[in-house]
């Protein structure tokens, strides 16, 4: 249960109903507008684009754990909630390439990209 002034400490990551086991560190960037810088002499204007939205996370595979998961050719359901309440559910999740697992814990960086999704607040 989240106070008044709390910050975000936990994130969980979960594809489709599946909690991902991550290390401490995930993020999730929500798409957007984004400005570019555009020097002009000596005053810099900006352009606009479009910026995708993004979750970058470090899963640990372990025993009985499907290596060949996930699949780059799906999108899908992500969620990603936070330990003060937010929960950001992705619609259209799809993750950017089969990942490279390590040794000395089993990890592996997962990125994923989206465009649509919506935010709700839990108490």
């Amino acid at each position: 249960m989240a106070n008044a002034g709390d910050v975000i400490g936990i994130i969980q990551i979960y594809s489709g109903s599946t909690l991902i086991d991550c290390t401490p560190g995930s993020k999730i960037r929500l798409p957007g507008r984004k400005n570019a810088a555009v020097p002009t002499g000596y005053k810099t204007r900006t352009a606009a684009g479009y910026q995708g939205g993004q979750v970058d996370a470090t899963a640990l595979m372990g025993t009985g754990d499907d290596l060949d998961w996930p699949d780059p050719s799906v999108r899908g359901p992500l969620q990603v909630r936070c330990d003060t309440g937010q929960v950001i559910a992705i619609t259209d999740a799809i993750i950017e390439q089969k990942p490279d697992i390590s040794d000395g814990g089993g990890k592996a960086a997962l990125r994923w990209f989206f465009d649509n999704y919506t935010i709700q607040v839990t108490s």
